[in-house]
């Protein structure tokens, strides 16, 4: 099976030097009110292979708290055709979830199933949204994008309250490596008030060959149709401003330009990895706000929405400047 047409497959072999590898499951119900993030993964370190779920959840009190639940490495298990992924009770794929976790602060356990997923578009020199980065071996971290938007059925129970995910949405990524950038922003959000909008960003400082470059790679879908900008695809990134907890950026393809107005209002500390060990402290949000405009070549706009249910990152901030 085709790892680069099929990201989110196992990618790993055998653990025997720095890696990482984890998906990102996110869940909002109808009304936005409840939020849920899983993060199953593995890592492998000088201490020896483990795995493990993360836990972000937002909650109707506008309350966001993390959680962190570490397994053997011998409770994970996956298959590629059809991809599933299992760690002890829990199972992850892209027809759906089921959890049973429990430890000190989080009792969480239910089914959710998915439904209308959004895959991105694909070529042969685009085999996932990485591009043709993705051939190369030596990349720092690599991302896929799985569902950029689907339907959800199904309820958890979180720490004794019953939550109904049925009509809301989803949302499914990952990214594998040995460690993940430095310096990045990311941004993701499927609940515009242009329910059609589906939005992924990530602006990094990339590490390349013994020297470094600002890459990204954004993708939007609006009414069906897929806009993507990256480094790889000759679009242009002008960042205008990433200061604290707010990020403004302009993207630029030769037809089209997309402008994204991005916030954080609550963040919760998360793990992520620094060559293979889960010991880096990351800070993201589920709650952030973001402002989006798309227009033409001819400077027409075509869409321009809010969202309320935004995840944001940024991390050691970028410095403010513009790339041509």
């Amino acid at each position: 099976m085709n790892k680069h047409k099929h990201p989110e497959i196992f990618q790993k072999k055998v653990y025997n030097k720095a890696y990482f590898e984890g998906w990102y499951y996110k869940q909002v119900t109808r009304d936005g009110k409840h939020t849920i993030s899983f993060i199953p993964g593995v890592n492998y370190d000088k201490s020896g292979a483990k795995s493990f779920i993360q836990c972000l959840h937002l909650n109707s009190n506008h309350e966001l708290k993390a959680y962190n639940i570490d397994f053997p490495i011998e409770s994970f298990t996956t298959t590629n055709q059809p991809f599933s992924l299992a760690l002890d009770k829990n199972h992850f794929s892209l027809e759906g979830l089921s959890v049973d976790l429990v430890s000190e602060k989080l009792k969480v356990s239910g089914q959710v199933s998915f439904m209308n997923l959004t895959p991105i578009e694909r070529s042969l020199w685009m085999p996932n949204i990485m591009g043709y980065f993705s051939y190369l071996p030596f990349m720092e971290c690599n991302h896929g994008l799985l569902s950029m938007n689907h339907d959800l059925k199904g309820a958890l129970r979180i720490n004794g309250e019953t939550i109904d995910f049925s009509g809301g949405k989803g949302y499914i990524e990952k990214d594998w490596g040995k460690s993940f950038p430095k310096n990045y922003v990311w941004i993701q959000s499927n609940h515009f008030e242009e329910a059609s909008l589906a939005l992924f960003c990530s602006v990094a400082r990339i590490p390349f060959l013994g020297f470094a470059f600002d890459g990204f790679i954004c993708n939007l879908v609006f009414k069906g149709k897929e806009y993507r900008f990256a480094t790889y695809n000759g679009s242009k990134l002008k960042m205008k401003k990433i200061i604290g907890n707010k990020v403004e950026l302009i993207l630029i393809h030769k037809n089209y330009s997309l402008e994204i107005r991005g916030e954080i209002s609550l963040s919760e500390k998360l793990l992520a990895p620094k060559l293979g060990s889960m010991n880096k402290t990351i800070k993201e949000g589920l709650s952030g706000k973001v402002d989006l405009t798309l227009k033409d070549s001819k400077g027409q706009v075509l869409v321009t929405s809010t969202s309320h249910q935004c995840g944001i990152e940024i991390v050691e901030a970028l410095e403010e400047k513009g790339l041509e």
